[in-house]
């Protein structure tokens, strides 16, 4: 359960920065940002962070294929596609029309590769750090 808690904890603060570029970017030439905008951030930073926290804690019990993953990936970029089209069209981000659809088709994408990017280079920092006292406890 800690682990989870830290994935989660770890995925927000991702997630919720690559939100908060996209809204400045969106919204930057509105004039300031409201306070209750930057608690819907985090509200839609915490529903997507949760989904796929959950999502990518599931053990599959055989290693899942190729073609598997892309579905997975698929069905999770849908996903937050609609948790961000709801909840985006709720706040009066988007509208209801098809560019208001791509908009958030592309500001998830933005997020998602964000998150991806973000998340390699922590898994690669994590694995170097463990690697360097894993080599330092054998040479003791």
């Amino acid at each position: 359960m800690t682990e989870f808690i830290k994935k989660f904890i770890s995925l927000f603060l991702i997630i919720n920065t690559g939100i908060t570029i996209i809204f400045a970017f969106f919204a930057g030439s509105e004039g300031p940002v409201d306070v209750v905008s930057i608690w819907r951030i985090m509200l839609l930073a915490a529903l997507t962070a949760l989904v796929t926290a959950v999502l990518f804690s599931i053990e599959p019990k055989k290693p899942l294929r190729l073609p598997m993953i892309a579905v997975i990936f698929l069905c999770h970029f849908l996903i937050l596609c609609a948790i961000v089209f709801f909840g985006g069209t709720g706040f009066g981000w988007f509208d209801t029309s098809v560019s208001g659809f791509l908009s958030v088709v592309l500001s998830v994408a933005f997020v998602y590769v964000f998150t991806t990017v973000i998340s390699v280079i922590l898994t690669h920092k994590e694995t170097n750090i463990l690697n360097d006292a894993l080599k330092n406890y054998k040479e003791e």
